[in-house]
């Protein structure tokens, strides 16, 4: 049974359908993780501003934009799409570290550059790849085996940031999951202050 309902919505889909969604997931895990702590990262740690915040993530996002469209067109261009998709899933890797060892917000701000210039790169190239290993009719469930794999690290990526940062710093975890869940600030919010015993006066 389990493999007649794989063959109904995965049939026709090939080997590198399967690594590129799974190549998606992890890199939405890793970035979603790191998108949840850069604020705090930023303001507690290298004590910068909130305007600093708003200026690392507009200049990062900005960069994956633009580099999107140039990306995509030297795939075509040159006909490399893998080694194009290859170099920003690479930059991307090596940016993440580089984030966690910054001493300055200007430091941090060209590693996330370079991280989002990664992620901008290798996006049209991996579309590019998906439509070319599977038939036409089969492309519709191709990309959105993708898009389960983007989804899904989306969905786990903050989840693993609190589970791990509860592990060394439990304060963080309740304002992470504060932050990442945002129906329910009320409740967490009166988590905290039941534990600081004086939410008032008291800076969480």
């Amino acid at each position: 049974m389990a493999r007649s309902i794989f063959q109904r919505y995965f049939g026709g889909l090939s080997r590198n359908t399967f690594l590129l969604a799974l190549a998606s997931l992890f890199a939405d895990i890793s970035t979603e993780m790191l998108y949840q702590v850069l604020p705090i990262f930023l303001t507690q740690t290298l004590n910068a501003s909130g305007s600093i915040v708003g200026l690392v993530e507009g200049v990062a996002q900005a960069t994956q934009n633009i580099v999107q469209g140039f990306s995509g067109s030297l795939s075509d261009k040159l006909q490399k799409r893998k080694p194009i998709a290859m170099a920003g899933y690479l930059l991307a890797a090596v940016a993440k570290p580089l984030i966690g060892l910054s001493t300055v917000w200007q430091g941090l701000l060209g590693a996330r550059v370079l991280d989002r210039f990664g992620a901008g790169s290798r996006s049209a190239p991996r579309d590019a790849l998906i439509a070319s290993s599977v038939d036409e009719q089969n492309r519709g469930r191709a990309f959105g085996l993708e898009g389960i794999g983007d989804n899904a690290g989306a969905f786990l990526g903050p989840l693993l940031a609190v589970f791990l940062l509860n592990l060394v710093a439990n304060r963080y975890s309740l304002h992470l999951l504060s932050r990442s869940c945002p129906r329910s600030p009320r409740l967490l919010d009166g988590a905290v202050c039941k534990r600081t015993s004086g939410c008032g006066t008291r800076k969480i």
